[in-house]
């Protein structure tokens, strides 16, 4: 059942249900209170009477059929005179009611009871009285027919105002569910167009209430989704590139291999073309040992976990430069450390594979001069490396990092890269809790940045 019909149902049967024991504790409570009223007002007459009939009989000295007649047309409403063995002496009440209710009067008590007569409702009150020697039973009605005519007119009165009420209230109710109805039916127009692709959808907040609430986190979810829906469309497309370009960076170092492979087994070549054929083979193998050692690497960056020490930044770089030192100096770069003292938390291999990377693209960027330096900045600590070589173009430093990924094909392709090392980096940076930062001007050399999120002072002491 939809929400719309259960809000009308229920709103519907509550209204219903209302109305009826509104209607049954109002009729009920003043119709009980009119024969509570009619019943005091008889229970105050009869005793008015009985004095009345007391002081007759006192004055007469006796108890006759003619006392009882007169005494009828004196007293007020209906009365009846029995002897004390319970035969009529005179009656002003209807021959049909039943007068049982005489076996139940004893000495000084008196009753009262309803009873009902040819259509009309009667209220009786009877006592016996003993005077001057004399016993008599006397009963006095008052007929209520009135308080039940306008006790069935009020059931009437009542069941046309429910009907009408009840009518009017449906109309309320459609209107205020169909009001309260149409937003939800917003809400689930719009969750099924994102069921169907269209992640764009959001919905308009008109309200500071549960639904506007509701279209409000509706509104926070759709723009999770979209992100997350982006995110994974972007990392399938990362996906799909890597499988291609791997594919690719493998088939033209085994076209070349398998090439010269061939022709050196297939045909008489002279030395030097044997050599040239080999240097060739050796190339081609150093490049693809380089990918699958990256490969490795970026592989089991992901699946492990790493821990962090301690370290001095400065002896760090110092070793740094230390390993680095022969491959600057055939390359014709000068390295410039400028670091201020201060540990920082590190694991030393991956980070020194980090340095390492910046600094080969660097060199691969035919740059001459590379600086590193390092300061503490509010409790962290920035490391900067910059060179000056050919720098990077503006629109692709959004994607250097990912992997098989690279600026000047040919140009890596002849120093062995293959667009891992900066994926590669970027993962480390990932795992000290930082990323990269690269800003470049091409042909003037670009500046590579991260922050570490642990930096103490180095004391002298240390």
């Amino acid at each position: 059942m939809r929400l719309f019909a259960k809000f009308f149902l229920c709103s519907t049967l509550v209204i219903s249900i209302a109305l009826l024991i509104s209607g049954y504790l109002l009729i009920t409570t003043s119709f009980n209170s009119a024969v509570e009223r009619e019943t005091r007002r008889t229970l105050n007459q009869f005793q008015l009477d009985r004095f009345a009939v007391q002081a007759n009989i006192i004055a007469h000295e006796g108890a006759t059929y003619t006392l009882f007649h007169r005494l009828s047309s004196e007293l007020s409403g209906l009365t009846a005179f029995f002897s004390e063995d319970r035969q009529q002496i005179y009656s002003s009440i209807p021959q049909q009611m039943d007068f049982y209710v005489l076996n139940n009067i004893a000495d000084n008590t008196h009753i009262i009871q309803f009873q009902t007569v040819a259509g009309s409702t009667y209220i009786i009150a009877g006592g016996r009285i003993v005077q001057s020697g004399v016993t008599i039973y006397f009963l006095t009605a008052n007929d209520i027919s009135d308080i039940i005519i306008q006790k069935d007119q009020m059931i009437q009165n009542f069941a046309t105002i429910y009907f009408f009420t009840l009518v009017i209230s449906i109309v309320v109710i459609l209107v205020l569910s169909a009001f309260i109805a149409r937003p939800i039916k917003k809400i689930n127009k719009a969750a099924a167009k994102m069921a169907q692709g269209h992640y764009s959808e959001r919905l308009g907040v008109s309200s500071s209430d549960e639904i506007g609430e509701l279209s409000k986190s509706f509104n926070l979810m759709a723009d999770a989704i979209e992100e997350k829906i982006y995110a994974l469309s972007e990392n399938a497309r990362q996906k799909e590139d890597f499988v291609a370009n791997f594919a690719h960076e493998l088939k033209t170092p085994l076209t070349s291999v398998i090439g010269y492979a061939d022709m050196i087994y297939q045909k008489s070549l002279s030395s030097e073309q044997i050599k040239d054929a080999a240097q060739y083979i050796l190339n081609e193998g150093l490049r693809l040992e380089a990918l699958s050692l990256k490969l490795m690497d970026l592989i089991v960056l992901g699946r492990q976990n790493f821990v962090l020490e301690e370290i001095s930044a400065q002896e760090f770089f110092a070793d740094v430069s230390g390993s680095i030192g022969p491959m600057l100096d055939n390359k014709n770069v000068s390295l410039h450390l400028n670091m201020q003292p201060a540990y920082i938390k590190i694991e030393h291999d991956l980070f020194k594979t980090l340095v390492f990377n910046l600094i080969d693209n660097a060199i691969k960027a035919n740059c001459k001069r590379i600086d590193i330096t390092g300061k503490q900045d509010d409790g962290r600590y920035s490391i900067c490396v910059s060179d000056d070589g050919s720098g990077i173009p503006e629109a692709e430093l959004a994607k250097i990092t990912e992997a098989f990924y690279t600026v000047d094909k040919s140009r890596s392709r002849k120093q062995h890269g293959a667009g891992i090392g900066l994926a590669l980096s970027a993962k480390i940076a990932e795992i000290h809790g930082s990323r990269l930062v690269f800003s470049s001007v091409e042909n003037t050399g670009t500046d590579v940045t991260l922050h570490l999120g642990y930096a103490r002072k180095e004391n002298k002491d240390d």
